[in-house]
């Protein structure tokens, strides 16, 4: 599907949403907080080339980069980005007393951290932002704290309770956890029994947890559990790679047709809905049916959260019934008012309302 097909489209409907978000049971959101701090700076090559003339002089301080203290986490991002869209969440996530803090001053106060657990650790993580073979990437350094051990055991009746009254339950961050896949099956085994609600699910880059991540997709990933996946184009390689164990996949970072493909693939295998956006196009995968909408062109000035603001928009368009290109070009439109934003700042429902009457 081309950009012109695409803007003579019926989008009434969505600017509708946008403009008056539903009144729409609360998806539950679970079960990272990271702290992010971003360092930018201009090219990969600069930056190490930099760093290593520290080392050689016995170490020193590199000036000249810009670096933002911010809220972080697959989960607390995503949630953050649906409440700015005018959709209250549900979030879950493990933390320890300083992390809880943190949090609260560095989200918006109408955000409910009522199901926040303070027995944990804190999570953190640095954000190397530079250019690389012309393309923006986010190199990050985590150290994954609560995000590595967060178990269905963690939830008290309260988060139960919320899960069963949910219209979606998104379960992310699992490249961090070193059970994934036991986490992922007890909560999607809960939300079937228990719940009319969708499941949703985003791993995050799998290469640091490979073991785990290989063992939930290949007993995890499957529609009688996971109703929607969403996967960049990392993402789709390494799932398309456990699956058929080709290496034909490794080039889906370097090649947005065979990560295409890929998805595709994991989609007719698992029979669940694959959502799939990278810097060039987003696309959706359901029943050997695609629809592909290309993305909106952004001056980026971040990149770690840029998918979590993605999974907001597909998650408000997909709770709110909105159509497969309605939805992929709401996703779209968030990730690129977040990514041009100089300090992180997730858009507002009125942001991207504009954002696209300017440009459909």
């Amino acid at each position: 599907m081309n950009f012109n097909e695409v803007i003579e489209l019926d989008y009434s409907r969505l600017f509708t949403i946008l403009q008056e978000p539903p009144a729409v049971p609360p998806p539950v959101i679970l079960p990272d907080f990271f702290l992010d701090h971003f360092v930018i700076a201009e090219s990969l090559d600069a930056f190490i080339e930099s760093l290593k003339l520290l080392a050689e002089q016995g170490g020193g301080n590199m000036i000249g980069t810009r670096q933002i203290i911010s809220r972080g986490g697959n989960s607390v991002n995503t949630a953050s980005a649906l409440l700015s869209l005018g959709i209250h969440p549900i979030l879950i996530v493990k933390t320890n007393p300083q992390g809880l803090l943190l949090l609260k001053s560095l989200v918006s106060p109408e955000l409910d951290l009522s199901h926040v657990k303070t027995d944990g650790r804190l999570s953190s993580t640095v954000s190397i932002e530079v250019k690389h073979k012309g393309r923006p990437v986010n190199l990050m350094v985590s150290d994954s704290g609560s995000a590595a051990d967060f178990s269905f055991g963690d939830l008290a009746p309260s988060d139960l309770d919320a899960i069963n009254k949910s219209s979606l339950v998104a379960l992310l961050c699992l490249n961090h956890n070193k059970n994934a896949s036991y986490l992922a099956e007890e909560i999607f085994t809960y939300v079937r029994s228990n719940s009319n609600a969708l499941t949703f699910m985003d791993i995050g880059d799998p290469s640091g947890n490979l073991k785990a991540i290989t063992r939930l997709v290949k007993s995890t990933l499957n529609a009688e559990l996971v109703d929607i996946i969403s996967l960049n184009e990392n993402e789709a390689g390494w799932i398309a790679r456990i699956l058929t164990n080709n290496d034909k996949w490794r080039d889906a970072t370097s090649d947005l047709e065979i990560a295409s493909e890929a998805a595709e693939l994991i989609s007719k295998e698992t029979a669940v809905r694959v959502d799939l956006h990278t810097l060039q196009f987003s696309a959706t995968f359901k029943d050997d049916r695609t629809i592909r909408v290309p993305t909106f062109m952004a001056e980026s000035h971040v990149q770690c959260g840029a998918g979590d603001s993605w999974n907001a928009g597909d998650i408000l368009a997909t709770i709110t019934e909105l159509s497969d290109v309605e939805r992929l070009t709401l996703a779209n439109a968030v990730a690129a008012l977040y990514v041009s934003s100089i300090n992180a700042d997730h858009p507002s429902n009125n942001d991207v309302f504009k954002f696209l009457k300017e440009l459909i």
